[in-house]
């Protein structure tokens, strides 16, 4: 195949806000030298490359990311990211990027503007070398072809459950004969292959996306009202249930049935991805990987994070910690993991599952484990959900708000709820160092959980008093930090979506308590008094006042 037949494609086939922008009136792409009227949507990508390099393309996407786009995804700009191999961005500003991120896909769902809000990152080298990568893959000298890239397992937090993860791991679920296993992605192609522009946005952003986005922002992107929104995810949904009734989509359905019948009420999500071949193959039609689409059509379960789980992950983990706590005493690693088939964990993922509870992850291994000295029993500790000042934000993971003084600027040691603390892996008695971007930071639990003094941290990002900081532990144990300069002024929904991490535009109340709902761990849609009781169960006064 030629680099022409390869790349029969322009910029606005990658780029989806170009199709719903009215780039005639984006200054940065018109009068370009050696370039026709409107390159952008009628000009195969391989002679733009042959005359804009894939830097000075790079550069340019990321002027219109951060002039005009600064509320997408970093992925959503340019979806290809997701298949790009994270060593191929292999740039100083990337990986300071990355670690503060946490993750490749907790920095592609980051938008330009959150990018930017960052302490230490730089947001347009980073998408300069974020966006430069993609377009050298696919510089006609480069032969590209894109191969699925996805992440392997995670590093296990250094557990207290001894040998957390050195299980056996199974391999990928048996599928019938080669040429059936080919035909799956076909037949969803052929039935989702004539979708216009909008309900086609609305696939990818709605609902075949494992984070989707939040329906009031694609609406705004799209320049139509939410309800529209609202009425495309409905009838898009309503042709796949009918599609998934129709005998031609047996094949697909039988695959569903097998995947249900191997996973069991968990599974990891690289688990997932590469139960199938196919799974990591890019649908055409939809431009997403095939296991996406999987994931909209499996009954009942929801991707969580790294898990995909049978129901409500916060649920799950609850019964795990219970089921454990109500031994008659603490049981061994073999008993635990034997207990926890009781749950519907199959036992090949099992001790991956235990190490990814939060509370059990800070358990001493004496607790669970006869053979040693006992420790003391943590069933005082609050679930972080439950705890003040802690919200889950949108890359899935549990941050702390600390409202900083003068003291925290002089450098006093910050204390620690206890439900954050072991959500971080800290049990009390423990000593630890983190790395920060600014340097090491002591963790310790003693008379109370502490962390250590943040004074260069909070000097790097000029915080003042008054300001808000919002720490978390990245899973290979990187101290994460995000500052947010003190609001002036403002009505109380919008400070009160401040002290959550919210800073995007406040949208109706309703809105707004549907985002401060989220943070706070409700997961199914809640009314205004059950939000307000989960925020005095935790103790956010400061919440209670702006909302109450």
């Amino acid at each position: 195949m030629s680099d022409g037949e390869r790349m029969n494609f322009c910029l606005s086939d990658l780029v989806p806000p170009l199709r719903w922008s009215d780039a005639a009136r984006i200054t940065a792409l018109a009068d370009r030298p050696g370039l026709p009227d409107a390159w952008w949507r009628t000009l195969p990508l391989h002679r733009v490359l042959a005359v804009l390099d894939a830097e000075a393309l790079g550069d340019l996407l990321t002027g219109l990311a951060l002039d005009h786009w600064t509320a997408a995804a970093v992925g959503d700009v340019l979806p290809a990211l997701h298949v790009l191999d994270p060593d191929e961005a292999d740039d100083p500003q990337v990986a300071i990027a990355l670690d503060r991120a946490g993750s490749w896909h907790g920095l592609l769902a980051l938008s330009g503007r959150e990018l930017a809000d960052q302490p230490f990152v730089k947001a347009r080298p980073v998408l300069t070398a974020l966006f430069t990568a993609v377009f050298l893959r696919m510089s006609p000298e480069e032969a590209p072809v894109f191969e699925p890239v996805f992440e392997p397992v995670f590093d296990p937090v250094p557990g207290l459950i001894p040998e957390l993860i050195d299980g056996p791991v199974s391999g990928p679920v048996e599928d019938p004969p080669e040429e059936l296993v080919s035909e799956i992605p076909e037949l969803i192609d052929a039935a989702f292959g004539d979708l216009d522009d909008q309900t086609w946005m609305v696939a990818q952003n709605r609902v075949f996306s494992d984070e989707p986005s939040d329906p009031e922002q694609l609406a705004r992107l799209l320049a139509v009202h939410p309800a529209v929104i609202h009425d495309l995810e409905a009838a898009l949904r309503d042709r796949l249930s009918r599609w998934l009734a129709l005998p031609e989509a047996k094949p697909y359905n039988e695959h569903l049935t097998r995947l249900t019948d191997t996973f069991g009420t968990a599974i990891p999500k690289y688990r997932f991805v590469s139960a199938a071949e196919w799974h990591e193959r890019e649908l055409r039609s939809l431009e997403v990987p095939a296991w996406r689409f999987v994931l909209a059509t499996l009954p009942g379960y929801r991707l969580s994070g790294d898990w995909l789980v049978d129901g409500d992950i916060e649920d799950l983990r609850e019964r795990t910690r219970s089921l454990i706590a109500s031994a008659e005493r603490p049981p061994t690693v073999p008993r635990a993991l034997e207990m926890i088939g009781s749950l519907g964990i199959r036992p090949d993922v099992a001790r991956q599952w235990l190490e990814s509870v939060p509370q059990l992850r800070a358990q001493k291994a004496s607790e669970i484990d006869p053979d040693r000295q006992q420790g003391g029993q943590q069933g005082g500790l609050k679930d972080v959900a439950l705890t003040r000042r802690c919200f889950r934000q949108p890359d899935g993971r549990w941050w702390l708000r600390l409202d900083v003084s003068a003291d925290h600027i002089q450098g006093a040691e910050v204390p620690l709820p206890s439900g954050f603390a072991a959500y971080v892996g800290l049990a009390p008695g423990e000593d630890r160092t983190v790395r920060s971007a600014a340097g090491e930071v002591g963790l310790s639990w003693h008379a109370r959980p502490v962390l250590g003094s943040l004074r260069r941290i909070l000097d790097e990002v000029a915080a003042e008093e008054g300001s808000h900081i919002f720490l978390t532990l990245s899973e290979e144990g990187m101290l994460r930090v995000r500052h947010l300069p003190a609001a002036d002024g403002g009505d109380a929904t919008s400070r009160a979506l401040r002290l959550v991490g919210y800073t995007a535009p406040s949208g109706t109340p309703e809105q707004a308590a549907r985002v401060i709902a989220a943070r706070v761990g409700l997961t199914a849609p809640v009314g205004r008094p059950d939000l307000l009781a989960r925020l005095r169960e935790r103790g956010d006064r400061d919440l209670l006042s702006l909302l109450g």
